[in-house]
């Protein structure tokens, strides 16, 4: 069937006039006569009643204008979900989690946007159980993300690209505040908080095993920044990655001498598009991964 004689056939519907019809789709009331006429030889009925008052659809022809226009409307939906699927084909979409300034994506995106720059890069700022919805979904392409459970489960891979300590962050009134460094001998006696034990696999042990005199709480949920902040008041000190300090100004952020180290890196799923295996070589050639695999 030619869509175009039923776009012919809409506009004749609309306007109730041969000539108001033509008029608006730029052809000759003759010319559009002549797809009406193949438009109903094709069906096998009559779709107006035509009389010196004017025309207007018959009864087979309304139901038949309702049915058209709902296939349009599918029509429009399927080519704009078909235009997005084809758009994918040339884009990255990056997430990061939205209480967190992103540390990964900044330093990648330069870099790869002047190795492939007809990609189309679209980060986006989500909550974390929002991401991983995303990605699981195929929403997104990757998420920076820490090396834990989460970034390993069921169908999804990790790509290390850093490993960080930890810094100590505390009100800049707090005894420690005027230190360079620190050690887990100074925090003897400290009540120290940690953002999700599962993110720095060993530390509780180690310390648990070697500094019983230090209280260690565990914290579930990423709070924002006026709660965070409130939350020092009370004295403890909060365990940090160093990239993340900055996001909670005024308080005092103290690196912690410690020799281990917790990757962050990507979480994607496999298999990877062409586009997503560029993105994760450019990150790795970046931050050197290769190399510190290496060592």
């Amino acid at each position: 069937m030619n869509f175009k004689n039923l776009e012919t056939f809409i506009a004749v519907s609309k306007f109730n006039s041969i000539n108001a019809a033509a008029e608006s789709l730029f052809i000759s009331p003759p010319a559009l006569q002549q797809q009406l006429n193949r438009l109903e030889g094709e069906i096998g009925f009559k779709l107006f009643d035509r009389n010196p008052g004017g025309i207007r659809l018959t009864p087979a022809g309304t139901t038949f204008l309702e049915g058209v226009q709902k296939i349009r409307t599918d029509l429009d939906l399927l080519l704009g979900r078909c235009r997005e699927i084809d758009s994918m084909n040339n884009c990255i979409r990056f997430g990061a989690i939205n209480t967190l300034r992103p540390d990964l994506y900044p330093r990648i995106s330069e870099v790869f946007f002047q190795k492939y720059p007809h990609v189309i890069q679209k980060p986006v700022m989500k909550s974390e159980e929002q991401l991983f919805i995303d990605l699981d979904a195929g929403m997104l392409d990757a998420v920076e993300y820490f090396d834990g459970p989460r970034a390993h489960a069921a169908g999804r891979m990790f790509q290390p690209l850093i490993r960080e300590g930890r810094n100590c962050l505390m009100w800049p009134s707090h005894p420690l505040a005027s230190r360079k460094e620190l050690t887990l001998e100074e925090l003897r006696g400290q009540h120290i908080v940690v953002h999700r034990f599962e993110r720095i696999p060993g530390f509780r042990e180690y310390v648990e095993e070697h500094y019983p005199d230090i209280r260690l709480s565990e914290e579930g949920k990423v709070l924002d920044f006026y709660s965070m902040v409130r939350s020092f008041e009370d004295g403890h000190i909060f365990l940090v990655p160093p990239h993340f300090e900055s996001n909670f100004l005024p308080l005092k952020a103290i690196p912690l001498r410690l020799e281990m180290r917790w990757a962050i890196g990507l979480v994607y799923r496999e298999p990877c598009s062409p586009i997503l295996r560029q993105f994760i070589e450019t990150a790795k050639q970046v931050f050197h991964t290769d190399e510190e695999e290496d060592k």
